[in-house]
């Protein structure tokens, strides 16, 4: 690859960067919508295949779509009434976490701590309410802007036709129709095997943070859930946050320890072994790729970009697979050369 073709490669990156930056407010919910109507549409016709299979009945591709998203907004709209619920009733015990947190900072002074963390600083600065209160809004936020995403899958399944005959008169160079089914082959492979592992995740935290009565066991479990949907930094995030938060409610470091331990346990048995004999050599992403990746979508499109850095991946290797000017792109994103 010339230094001219790695100037205009890293030119478009950072202009791509500056656009995905400032058209947030309407490319992250149209994003969103995209790969969930990716998802829901392979769904339905897995409902479509079930049905016919088992009941001798072919159901409306129209109906197995509704009926799919309807499950999805059900299932939204249970975890955002959980989180909401959970946090409000953690609420009313801030003073609570607060006395702890600062007996805590108390207990780590006298063993001279102070000199290499500012604690006082530390604990000025946390304010259990404040944060209860912001998260609580933060998700009040979320819910806005969900209804777009839903507006924005119904119009997909109302142009879904249109779009396609649109893609295949831009691209008709390429075997559109073989393009665009691995892009949704590869696309819901991930996510079906990420969900699961996921959920599998966000089942084993909550029944661990239950079994030590953590106050804010439901929402661990389900930001466990969603946070595995992020490549490497999620799961960490997952262990270290409920660790911490025993560790300030129950003000017992072998109880914190005993969490750590578990929830470390989990997360190597179904990410290391279980995920990745599923995964097998679906993916075949560079990780070195994925982090800068993951990166640059975390700072310009915070959490949900995070979420969206592996499928996105996907969607370029593909892409770029497929178009004999970016094939060294294709390269470059792979984790092994295929031929």
């Amino acid at each position: 690859m010339s230094i001219n073709n790695i100037n205009t490669i890293l030119l478009t990156a950072v202009l791509l960067s500056i656009l995905l930056y400032y058209g947030k407010f309407i490319l992250l919910p149209l994003t969103l919508a995209l790969f969930i109507f990716v998802i829901i549409k392979s769904l339905s016709k897995k409902l479509i295949d079930s049905t016919l299979k088992l009941f001798k009945i072919k159901i409306n591709d129209l109906v197995s779509f509704f009926s799919i998203f309807s499950i999805f907004i059900i299932i939204i709209y249970t975890f955002l009434k959980i989180l909401n619920s959970n946090l409000r009733n953690v609420t009313d015990n801030s003073s609570y976490y607060q006395n702890n947190l600062k007996n805590l900072i108390n207990i780590f002074s006298d063993y001279k701590i102070e000199k290499f963390i500012e604690l006082n600083n530390v604990f000025n600065e946390v304010n259990f309410l404040e944060i209860f209160s912001r998260v609580i809004n933060y998700f009040t936020e979320l819910t806005g802007n969900f209804s777009l995403i839903l507006i924005y899958i119904i119009f997909f399944m109302i142009e879904e036709k249109l779009l396609a005959e649109k893609i295949k008169f831009f691209f008709n160079k390429l075997t559109t129709k073989n393009v665009l089914k691995k892009i949704n082959n590869d696309i819901f492979k991930y996510f079906q095997i990420k969900t699961f592992t996921s959920f599998l995740t966000g089942i084993f935290t909550f029944l661990v943070l239950y079994v030590f009565n953590s106050d804010l066991a439901p929402t661990f479990g389900i930001f466990a859930f969603f946070l595995n949907f992020i490549p490497f930094i999620g799961s960490l995030i997952s262990i270290i946050i409920p660790t911490i938060f025993s560790l300030i409610q129950f003000f017992s470091f072998f109880e914190s320890i005993l969490i750590l331990i578990t929830l470390t346990f989990s997360q190597i048995l179904i990410g290391n072994f279980l995920e990745t004999k599923m995964m097998g050599k679906t993916l075949n992403l560079s990780p070195i790729v994925m982090i800068i990746f993951l990166s640059i979508m975390g700072k310009v499109w915070g959490v949900a970009g995070m979420f969206l850095s592996v499928p996105i991946l996907v969607f370029l290797l593909i892409i770029f697979s497929n178009l004999n000017s970016t094939k060294n792109l294709a390269i470059l994103i792979s984790e092994k050369i295929r031929s």
